[in-house]
C-alpha cells in the first residue's frame, strides 16, 4: 500500500480552517454496520507498501520522536468504508502554454512538461485541459495578449487550419508522451463567427447568451470536427466541456459566454446529438459553474447561509438580469434528458469558498448532501480554482491554503477530480503552478511554486482509479488535516496529512489492514516533494 502523509506547515498564525473529525451527535455518519467491500477493496487484506507525504515549512523532516510529553494524535484509516473514486488531477493549458509552446527552446518546454506531467520529475497531472479557442486574438481588444486565443477556423465557409494553437498542441503531445491518457477539451466562447456580436465576449448589459440564436447545431458540428481531428491524430479527447462559468456576464477582457439553463440545455442536446450521430466517443462535462453555490437547491442554500426569508436564493451574476442560472443540480440532473446526456455528472469551481469553516467545510458538506438527493448519486468534479488575490507567492503560505481547499473538496464535497487554473502564469497574481516573467523571445525563466508541489502530493500519488477511504480522528479545531486513499491496484495506502501548525506534530497511524513497509515524501520551505527519513518508526512519527 501507498501510505502518503502530506504534511503542510506554515509560518505565522494558522488559517481558520477545520478538518475531518469523528461524527458528532446529529451529523451524517457512516453506517454502524460494516459495508460490503467493493471488488476494488476486496482483493487482498495486506498492504504491501505505504508512502508518507509531508508538506510543511518546518525546517526538519519527520522523525520518530515527538515533542517531549506530547500525546500522539491517532489517525484511524478504515479501508472497509470506501468513498468516491478519484478520476484525475489537472490544470488549464490556457492561455500561456500557447506562446510558450510556440516560441520557447525545446529544453525549456520539456522542463515545463516534466514538471507538470512526469510522475518522477514533476507532479504527474493525469488530465490535460486543452482550450479550443474562439478567435479572440483576431477580433477583440485584449488588455493582455496572453488572455486571447486563435481558432481552428476563420469563418463558417473557411477551411480548417490545424496549425493554429501550435503551442498548446505541442504540450498536448508532450503530456501524452508522459503517459497522460485523459484529455479534456474546454471551451470558453463559441467561435467569433457564431456569436451575436462577432466577438468572444458579450456586449455590455446583454441579457442573453452571446451564442447566435439557432446556432447550436453549427457550434456542435465545429466542436465535433475538432474532436474528430485530434482522435485521428492519435490524441483522442475523452471529455468536452462546451461552457465555462456560464453564470457570469463576460463583457470583455477574455473569452467567455453566458448561458441560462434553457440555453444550456439546447446546446447540450445539439452537442450530444452530433457526437452520437458521428459516433465520437467523448463525454460531456458541464457546467463548470463559477461558484459552488450556483449548484445548490434553494432550500439548502437558505439553510447554509442562515437566510430566514423563504424566498431567499443565490441570485448573482446573470441571474440579476433575468433567466435562471442557479439550482443547477435540480435543473440539469433533475431533468431526465439532460441527466442522461451528462451521464449523472456535474462540475463547478471552488472560487470564493475558503477563509472560514462555513465556506470551507459546511458549504461542501451541503453540496454533498444536495448531490445525494439525486439517484444515482452524480459524480462531482472541481474543475477550476486559484487564490483570487494579487501578489505572486512562490512559497508555502499559498501552498497551504490551496492544500486545505483540495482536502475539503475531496473529503467533504467528495470531488472525484480536482483541477487548478493556470498551469503556467506570467502574472503577479496567485493563479499559477509555475510562473514566468517571459514576455519577449529570449526571456524564458521557469519559477516552480510550492503550490505546484503541494498539488503534487495529491496528483502524483492518487492515480486515476484510486479510491478515498474513511479517515477518523477527533478534535474539529485541530490544525492537522488528513485523508486516506487506496491505490488502483489495491496494493498501496496513501495518507495525506497537512500540518498547518507552528511545530512538528506527533501522530499514530491505525489501519484495519496490515502494512508491510512505508516511505515518506515531504514538501516544505526546503523540500519539493522529496523523500524524507522516518527513522525506525512503523506507525508513529512526528510530522514536520
Amino acid at each position: 500500500m501507498h501510505y502518503s502523509k502530506a504534511t503542510l506547515q506554515r509560518s505565522g498564525s494558522p488559517a481558520p480552517l477545520h478538518r475531518n473529525k469523528l461524527p458528532q451527535a446529529g451529523e451524517r455518519r457512516p453506517t454502524d454496520e460494516t459495508p460490503s467491500m467493493s471488488p476494488h477493496l476486496a482483493t487482498r487484506a495486506r498492504i504491501a507498501f505505504t508512502t508518507l507525504l509531508l508538506l510543511g515549512t518546518y525546517m526538519a523532516v519527520a522523525r520518530p520522536e515527538g515533542p517531549r510529553g506530547e500525546q500522539a494524535l491517532e489517525l484511524q484509516v478504515v479501508t472497509m468504508r470506501p468513498r468516491q473514486k478519484i478520476d484525475n488531477f489537472g490544470a488549464s493549458a490556457a492561455w500561456s502554454l500557447d506562446p510558450i509552446g510556440s516560441t520557447w527552446t525545446r529544453e525549456n518546454r520539456e522542463r515545463i512538461a516534466d514538471l507538470l506531467f512526469d510522475q518522477r520529475k514533476g507532479i504527474g497531472l493525469s488530465v490535460f485541459r486543452f482550450n479550443i479557442g474562439a478567435g479572440s486574438t483576431w477580433t477583440d481588444e485584449l488588455w493582455d495578449p496572453w488572455r486571447g486565443a486563435e481558432c481552428f477556423r476563420r469563418g463558417p465557409d473557411a477551411p480548417y487550419d490545424w496549425s493554429r494553437q501550435a503551442g498548446q498542441q505541442w504540450f498536448l503531445k508532450a503530456a501524452w508522451k508522459r503517459g497522460v491518457r485523459q484529455l479534456l477539451a474546454c471551451v470558453y466562447s463559441p467561435p467569433v463567427w457564431l456569436t451575436r456580436n462577432g466577438h468572444a465576449h458579450a456586449d455590455k448589459g446583454a441579457r442573453e447568451s452571446n451564442l447566435r440564436p439557432g446556432a447550436e447545431p453549427e457550434f456542435a458540428r465545429f466542436l465535433a470536427d475538432v474532436l474528430d481531428h485530434f482522435r485521428k491524430q492519435g490524441t483522442p479527447f475523452g471529455w468536452i466541456s462546451p461552457v465555462n462559468e456560464p453564470q457570469w456576464a463576460w463583457e470583455g477582457g477574455q473569452e467567455g459566454c453566458s448561458y441560462n439553463h434553457e440555453e444550456l440545455k439546447r446546446l447540450l442536446r445539439a452537442l450530444h446529438d452530433e457526437l452520437t450521430r458521428r459516433r465520437i466517443p467523448c463525454r460531456i462535462d458541464a457546467l463548470e459553474a463559477g461558484d459552488i453555490r450556483f449548484l445548490l437547491d434553494d432550500d439548502l442554500y437558505r439553510r447554509w447561509s442562515g437566510a430566514t426569508d423563504p424566498s431567499a436564493a443565490y441570485r448573482h451574476g446573470m441571474e440579476l438580469r433575468g433567466g435562471k442560472y442557479r439550482e443547477a443540480i435540480r435543473e440539469l440532473l433533475g431533468d431526465p434528458e439532460t441527466a442522461a446526456i451528462l451521464g449523472s455528472h456535474i462540475s463547478a469551481h471552488s472560487y470564493w469558498t475558503e477563509g472560514d469553516d462555513r465556506h470551507l467545510r459546511l458549504l461542501r458538506e451541503t453540496l454533498r448532501e444536495n448531490l445525494e438527493r439525486v439517484k444515482p448519486r452524480p459524480t462531482y468534479w472541481q474543475t477550476e480554482y486559484c487564490v483570487m488575490e494579487h501578489g505572486r507567492d512562490l512559497g508555502m503560505p499559498t501552498a497551504l491554503r490551496v492544500a486545505a481547499v483540495i482536502h475539503h473538496d475531496l473529503v467533504h464535497a467528495e470531488a472525484s477530480a480536482w483541477h487548478w487554473w493556470l498551469a503556467v502564469s506570467p502574472n503577479d497574481y496567485k493563479d499559477g503552478l509555475i510562473y514566468t516573467d517571459f514576455r519577449r523571445t529570449g526571456e524564458q525563466n521557469i519559477l516552480p511554486s510550492k503550490t505546484l508541489w503541494a498539488l503534487g502530493n495529491f496528483s502524483r500519488f492518487l492515480r486515476p482509479g484510486s479510491r478515498r477511504v474513511e479517515m477518523l480522528y477527533p478534535h474539529a479545531e485541530d490544525p492537522l488535516l488528513a485523508s486516506a486513499y487506496i491505490a488502483p491496484k489495491n496494493d498501496r495506502l496513501v495518507v495525506i496529512c497537512i500540518n498547518r501548525s507552528e511545530s512538528g506534530r506527533r501522530v499514530r497511524l491505525l489501519t484495519d489492514r496490515q502494512v508491510t513497509r512505508w516511505e515518506a515524501w515531504l514538501t516544505s520551505a526546503t523540500s519539493d516533494l522529496q523523500r524524507a527519513e522516518l527513522g525506525d518508526a512503523a506507525t508513529e512519527c512526528t510530522l514536520p
